[in-house]
């Protein structure tokens, strides 16, 4: 049996509202697991992310000992070595958690402003 063009409209409504309900969800968080290289001249690949301004994003990665990159696996452009994710995955649910947070925070700004009005 066909379902009517109002049928589907109401069927993908409810479809998008379950994928947000199931957004609305918090995981545990997810901590570094490729160290920061010890050794002079070594240098360890990865991934990182990236939460500011909302501009979700995971990408490859290096670091040494005294330098990192954000964007490119194997040359260094920015000081300070850093932690890496060894995974695309692991990444992504540290992102995950990272835009949980922040977004828990700006609703509760947001109550709190409405608790005070």
């Amino acid at each position: 049996m066909s379902m009517t063009k109002k049928e589907r409209a109401e069927m993908e409504d409810l479809r998008t509202q379950l994928r947000i309900a199931k957004a609305f969800r918090f995981t545990e968080k997810v901590r570094p697991d490729v160290l920061i290289p010890t050794g002079s001249g070594v240098l360890s690949r990865g991934f990182l992310y990236n939460a500011s301004n909302m501009a979700w994003r995971v990408v490859p990665a290096c670091s040494s000992s005294v330098a990192h990159s954000f964007g490119s696996s194997d040359k260094t452009d920015s000081r300070n070595g850093c932690p890496l994710y060894s995974t695309r995955l692991l990444a992504l649910r540290a992102l995950r958690n990272d835009a949980e947070q922040q977004c828990a925070k700006w609703l509760a700004d947001i109550d709190k402003a409405i608790e005070e009005a």
